[in-house]
């Protein structure tokens, strides 16, 4: 019988890795920067200090650890799915941080409300969970159940009775059932964080409100340019733009509405910063565009310093500028966790998830990577499969410049022969001759990007 098998060449083309995706250095910084914080001794923080020390705000540890666990699962879906380890390794940190008394305490005495959100309570309720549904969607699938299709007939019936909607388009900030009253929104906070999510199980009405939402609030100043504007001002340029007709993004339409702000103040300020950068980026990141999102982010790094330590990159808590136009105010959500989801992120991204998640028989048949993770030291760059070309490709460096040397294995390869290549070059031949059999590769990796492929003959 003749073997019908390529061979392998000697070297690869130098084009050949142009087919992978590979993270940019600011993406590979905001993983390192997740995998930081997610490793620092119990009790120390760091620049996750939340502006109000018992966590009832915006910018609370729990939504920071939150946005980092959905950045990295986007990462891992989208971009890397072949990097297992290092993945479940950064979740596996993540998650044991949310369970500290730090993270939970407050959403537990949110549970049994209060006179803020219902005024007619006389006895605190019993306290009681807040599940996610996003997460119940990826409990359906691994356990077989339908928990949130259910669920979601229901509350989608509830919504459209009740009104999620008011008259400008915005999203309300809450709704009180037992009075039966709307929270108007203020800005477009809300709105963005609900709509960067909501858009995985009702991607029609997040997409469709998108461009209505964003105007006033985004405006187009510079050509590569995107700033936020906060409620007040946001809300008298839509006034104007409703009126007058006149172009949302003209500095003098700007100019003009902040004019009308400063004559008539909204004395109503919220008592700390609210994360509306932040909520804006994720919800770009997911229903948006690039333009506007290469504008956001080009926004981000002219204003919002940015910063790395210990290879990993954040922006640090920083006020708003007396007298700027500009967006300049970081605090703990935006500057840790959402601009790195943002970059993270991919178009539809939540969306994606949902619609084609990973079957435990996907995860049983998928090639992986295992015995590496952030912990080492090393950064990783590729790591994904393309079944038309028959390659694995894996790129990493240290994210310090020092030489790390080490192993991995390469599992649930399909049975066959390998080649195995190192920065281009044929270095290795190896053969998978059952099913379960692995592929185990030494690497010596620096501050220079190093590409490992197999490439099946």
């Amino acid at each position: 019988m003749s073997d019908t098998r390529q061979p392998l060449p000697p070297k690869l083309p130098n084009n050949f890795l142009n087919q992978f995706e590979k993270l940019s250095r600011e993406q590979a910084g905001h993983l390192r920067h997740f995998h930081n914080l997610a490793t620092r001794r119990d009790g120390d923080w760091g620049p996750m200090g939340s502006q109000e020390p018992g966590q009832e705000w915006l910018d609370a540890y729990r939504y920071q650890l939150a946005t980092m666990a959905y950045a990295a699962g986007a990462a891992h879906y989208h971009r890397m799915p072949a990097l297992r380890s290092p993945f479940k390794s950064l979740m596996e940190c993540l998650i044991r941080k949310m369970l500290h008394r730090d993270v939970w305490g407050y959403w537990f005495l949110t549970s049994h409300s209060g006179k803020f959100v219902d005024p007619d309570i006389e006895e605190l309720r019993k306290p009681r969970p807040d599940p996610i549904i996003i997460g119940m969607r990826y409990n359906d699938i691994r356990d077989g159940t339908n928990v949130a299709t259910d669920l979601l007939k229901k509350y989608t019936a509830a919504w459209e009775a009740k009104g999620m909607a008011q008259e400008n388009g915005l999203f309300i900030q809450w709704y009180s059932p037992k009075q039966g009253t709307r929270k108007p929104a203020s800005d477009l906070g809300f709105t963005a964080w609900a709509a960067a999510f909501m858009n995985a199980w009702n991607p029609i009405l997040a997409h469709q409100t998108f461009q209505n939402q964003a105007t006033g609030f985004l405006s187009r100043v510079e050509g590569n340019r995107v700033n936020v504007n906060p409620g007040p001002l946001a809300f008298a340029i839509r006034e104007l733009v409703e009126k007058d007709g006149v172009d949302p993004d003209s500095s003098s339409t700007i100019q003009t509405a902040q004019e009308l702000v400063e004559k008539n103040p909204d004395p109503r300020e919220p008592p700390f910063s609210r994360p509306l950068f932040g909520y804006v980026l994720k919800w770009v990141s997911e229903v948006g565009d690039k333009a506007t999102l290469d504008g956001l982010l080009n926004h981000v790094d002219r204003y919002f310093q940015p910063t790395w330590e210990d290879g990993g990159l954040y922006y640090p808590v920083k006020p708003q500028e007396p007298d700027s136009l500009n967006w300049t105010e970081v605090e703990p959500l935006t500057g840790n966790s959402a601009v790195g989801y943002a970059r993270l992120n991919v178009f539809d991204g939540q969306r994606k998830m949902w619609t084609d998640p990973w079957t435990p028989k996907h995860v049983s048949s998928a090639p992986f990577v295992k015995g590496i993770n952030l912990g080492i030291g090393r950064d990783f760059l590729r790591g994904c499969w393309n079944e038309t070309l028959n390659a694995r490709v894996v790129t990493m460096r240290s994210w310090d410049g020092t030489r790390k040397k080490g192993e991995f294995e390469c599992c649930n390869l399909p049975v066959g022969q390998y080649g195995v290549y190192h920065n281009g070059e044929l270095t290795d031949i190896r053969d998978v001759t059952q099913p379960g059999d692995t592929i185990e590769v030494s690497v010596d990796v620096t501050g220079e990007e190093f590409d490992m492929v197999l490439l099946k003959a």
